[in-house]
């Protein structure tokens, strides 16, 4: 294990068991876990590319998509949400012709 890996892993499990302990505690709750979890593993993604383990970066990247929709369709956080909407750029098609040669 490469020590570029291990200092991502240590971030990563670090995030998740504040999440954990933070929710057995009943300070945070569990839509915030998911998105805490999300988080980490998106680091664990990172960190799966940077070291060229391309088997982790896929674990870690479906997990983060599927937290991400948990945290998502649980409620989330609305202000982050809207911000999110509000910053997606609306497609606009535009029809165009062709150009025409001087024949």
């Amino acid at each position: 294990m490469s020590p570029e890996f291990l200092q991502y892993l240590v971030m990563s499990w670090t995030l998740t068991i504040v999440a954990f302990t933070a929710l057995a505690f009943r300070r945070i709750s569990e839509k915030t876990v998911y998105g805490l979890c999300a988080l980490s593993q998106f680091t664990m993604c990172i960190a799966g590319f940077v070291t060229q383990n391309t088997a982790v970066a896929c674990i870690a990247g479906a997990g983060a998509g599927y937290m991400a929709w948990r945290w998502w369709t649980g409620g989330g956080d609305d202000d982050t949400k809207r911000r999110l909407r509000r910053a997606r750029v609306r497609f606009h098609g535009v029809r165009r012709t062709a150009p025409v040669s001087g024949l």
